[in-house]
Order: C-alpha cells, then sequence, then structure tokens
C-alpha cells in the first residue's frame, strides 16, 4: 500500500511539475520578489513562482536585476535592441521603445530618466510617462547653467526645459 501510495504522489508531482511552464534554464536574478525564479526558454527570459506558474512570459532578450536603473521595483528588459521596464507585478510599465535608458536622477531631477530614441533625448518618469518626448539632440542636467532648467539643443536652437518639460527657447 506504501509503495502505490508512493508512486501515486509521484506521478501527480511528475504531471504537476510538467504541466507547468517548461524552461530551457532557471537562473539567479539577484533582487527579484522573493518567489520568483528568472527563467530561459528559447534564448528568451520570463519569470516563473515557487509553484512553476509563469508570472513574465518568456519574451525577453535581457532583464536586468530589480532596482538596477534606481526604481526598486521596476527591472530593465530589452526586446531586441530595445529598453523598458516591468515591474514586481510582471506588468510593462515602460513599454520597450527606446535604445537607451539611464538612470533616474542622472540628471538632476531624481525621478526623471534620460531616454534615447536614435540620437534624440527625452525623459520619463517614475510612473512610466514620457514626461518630455525625445526630440533633443541633447539635453544637459538639470541646474547646471539655470535653477530648475537644463539646456537642450534643438535642431541647432540653444534653449532650456523646465521641470515640465516645456522648451524655453535661449533669447540671447
Amino acid at each position: 500500500m506504501k509503495k502505490a501510495t508512493l508512486i501515486i504522489i509521484l506521478a501527480v508531482t511528475y504531471f504537476t511539475v510538467t504541466a507547468q511552464v517548461q524552461t530551457d534554464k532557471v537562473h539567479d536574478n539577484g533582487l527579484t520578489p522573493s518567489n520568483w525564479t528568472k527563467v530561459c526558454k528559447d534564448k528568451k527570459y520570463g519569470f516563473i513562482d515557487e509553484t512553476g506558474k509563469e508570472i513574465v512570459k518568456p519574451k525577453y532578450d535581457l532583464i536586468n536585476n530589480f532596482g538596477d536603473k534606481g526604481i526598486g521595483n521596476w527591472t530593465l528588459v530589452r526586446i531586441g535592441n530595445k529598453y523598458g521596464f516591468i515591474d514586481y507585478s510582471g506588468k510593462e510599465i515602460v513599454k520597450p521603445k527606446y535604445d537607451s535608458i539611464y538612470n533616474f536622477g542622472e540628471k538632476g531631477i531624481g525621478n526623471w530618466a534620460l531616454v534615447r530614441i536614435g540620437n534624440k533625448f527625452g525623459f520619463i518618469d517614475d510612473t512610466g510617462n514620457e514626461i518630455v518626448k525625445p526630440i533633443y539632440d541633447s539635453i544637459n542636467k538639470f541646474g547646471e547653467l539655470e535653477l530648475n532648467m537644463a539646456s537642450v539643443i534643438i535642431d541647432n536652437k540653444k534653449g532650456f526645459i523646465d521641470l515640465n518639460g516645456k522648451f524655453i527657447e535661449n533669447k540671447k
């Protein structure tokens, strides 16, 4: 009887595990929600929980550690050559559409991150909203030349953007 019970338990366990997401590799992803494991399937990364349930579909070419860019519950992801963010729930907060995303606060505003599409720069905020569209040829650090403003260049015109992302042409 004990042998039959053991066989049944092993069979149920096997079918439960194989019914879950099949992956090629399991990875340590540093800082993640405690019950998540990074997995790789067909050279794409995602996350499963401790039961094997898929939390984030393996569709990303890269998943960084959570918090690497300055927002603790976000992680940078890449599809092809485009970057975005997912959060602890697995939701895409910023769709992968940027060629580069810099660290939050790097340009003087703690809850803004510089983004680049092609050779144009803008900002997203810590809610995933695009505060300044990537239309500028260059953006300097806020407060460097003017308090609460960043000097910018757009189409050979010099000016500033304010904390609302509004362009102010330099009249000098």
